[in-house]
């Protein structure tokens, strides 16, 4: 087997195409959801896949360029959703951080954080935040290793660690 370190590779971003590219997404959306809650529990049947894609809509309209998928040189390798807190405009929100399972473990995180800390400091976020599921071990591992502090559970979503 011959293996790439992501660290010698580039990723390109750009924003999502959903007219071409909403299958991805949606297979994106359940496998995290897969990885970090054991099933995709919130995309049964159609309403779920069009309630995601009209909240991708929605995120794209808001906050242009806050919704991109990484790209290698040929496929799809990630996607990033962002905003600011409505609340507190400062505060930029990381709503979804995914990677294909051939890029985790090997350097695209970081490629994937930075942009999106560029991204967000370039809408004036001068903080970041986003969730985790307790049961997404891996995830928390990545996020408190890049400096991330869990200030615990979102009220609105218990089972939710933030950070």
């Amino acid at each position: 087997m011959i293996t790439e370190n992501a660290s010698d590779s580039s990723l390109s971003f750009r924003p999502i195409n959903l007219d071409q590219d909403s299958d991805v997404c949606v297979h994106f959306f359940e496998d995290m959801l897969l990885c970090a809650f054991g099933c995709p529990q919130q995309l049964h049947g159609p309403e779920g896949r069009q309630r995601y894609l009209q909240s991708l809509q929605k995120k794209t309209a808001e906050v242009p360029g806050g919704v991109v998928h990484a790209w290698d040189e040929t496929r799809i390798a990630g996607q990033i959703e962002m905003s600011r807190l409505k609340t507190a405009p400062a505060v930029g929100y990381i709503h979804f951080f995914y990677l294909t399972p051939e890029w985790r473990s090997r350097g695209a995180g970081k490629l994937l954080l930075a942009y999106a800390t560029n991204f967000l400091a370039g809408l004036g976020c001068e903080r970041m935040r986003l969730s985790v599921s307790e049961t997404n071990q891996r995830a928390a591992q990545f996020y408190s290793h890049h400096g991330w502090t869990d200030i615990g559970p979102r009220q609105d979503k218990p089972d939710c660690a933030c950070a």
